[in-house]
């Protein structure tokens, strides 16, 4: 990391010590302080242009949202308010700055919290209700979003319980629910609890498929069966982590959009996907070291991992875009998302 960004963690867990962590290399040595203690703080985003942080936090209960200016001068805690639903999981900020949207998991809903000059929260929070469901009774009885990000200006949804990626567009003259409008929704394989996505340089979607233990690529507006569709891992038999069966999580993609890396967190690895053509390609899988790799940072020279029961951060050294040996750089624990913040 250059000499102008730090990189933040979410310490994820129930204790004093649990919440938003800075971490700053120097000289090879990685020192860390804490910022703030938050409950269960499960993900990180930033802001479009301020040197303001995002998080959601809570599981299997009303969640919270959390806003921090963290720059040169220091860290300023600018808001915290309930996410009005249960295990809020993800969150976005639109281009403009003006909307942050965020994921209720368990309560089936989007959460809209507009955004003051400042990256402070503005007024009330309002609600939109996704409805679904697949086939894995357990884990897809209703719609679930797991992810948001937007592609434009579109918003796109990663709809794990109803197998479906949903698109909405955005009217900022309006407030409250009606601000957003769903206006396609493209299936993918039943079962496959899509989790998170990234896009690829053509266009295409690279998804994580977390119940179906696979990697789907396609475009938005194609058919369920029209996604090329590979399995995620090489490995066969029971997992070594919190299951006996495989829950693959965070994918990301390459600077240059040629491999993606897909962690499967329940056998700890790390698996790379040549996705240059229309059928993913096997690469490589790398054993992480940690226990359930939550989320990766993909950087120009490695590949960053936040190992949540092993209170670990780790980085893989990419060579020709594969991640290579792994490299221990600190404990933080309960560390389950990684945030690369550019201090200006």
């Amino acid at each position: 990391m250059d000499q102008n960004e730090v990189l933040l963690v979410a310490s994820r867990g129930l204790e004093a010590h649990h919440g938003l962590w800075q971490w700053k290399c120097t000289d090879s040595d990685w020192n860390g302080r804490q910022i703030d203690t938050v409950r269960q703080l499960s993900s990180l985003s930033g802001h479009p242009r301020l040197p303001v942080v995002y998080g959601t936090a809570g599981v299997a209960q009303e969640g919270t949202l959390h806003a921090w200016r963290i720059d040169e001068a220091g860290e300023v805690a600018l808001s915290a308010a309930s996410s009005q639903g249960a295990e809020p999981c993800h969150l976005v900020v639109d281009p403009s700055g003006r909307l942050l949207i965020a994921t209720n998991y368990t309560s089936s809903t989007l959460a809209l919290q507009p955004l003051a000059s400042d990256g402070s929260f503005l007024g009330p929070l309002a609600l939109v209700k996704l409805s679904g469901g697949g086939p894995e009774i357990d884990r897809q009885d209703d719609a679930h979003p797991h992810q948001v990000f937007f592609l434009d200006e579109t918003l796109i949804v990663i709809d794990l319980g109803a197998d479906l990626i949903r698109e909405f567009h955005v009217d900022f003259e309006q407030l409250g629910s009606v601000a957003i409008r769903e206006v396609r929704t493209t299936p993918v394989p039943a079962g496959s609890g899509p989790r998170h996505g990234v896009v690829l340089p053509d266009g295409r979607l690279a998804i994580s498929g977390e119940l179906g233990e696979n990697l789907l690529t396609g475009h938005l507006g194609c058919a369920a069966a029209d996604w090329a569709n590979v399995r995620s891992t090489r490995i066969n038999g029971p997992a070594r982590s919190r299951w006996e069966r495989n829950y693959p999580g965070d994918i990301r993609r390459s600077e240059d959009g040629r491999h993606v890396y897909f962690a499967n967190r329940s056998h700890n690895t790390l698996a790379t996907f040549d996705v240059s053509s229309d059928l993913p390609s096997f690469v490589a899988e790398i054993d992480t070291t940690v226990n359930w790799p939550q989320h990766i940072l993909v950087r120009p020279e490695c590949v960053m991992i936040a190992g949540w029961d092993s209170s670990l951060v780790v980085a893989l050294e990419l060579r020709d875009g594969v991640p290579q040996q792994v490299k221990s750089l600190f404990e933080c624990e309960g560390a389950g998302w990684l945030h690369a913040h550019r201090m200006t």
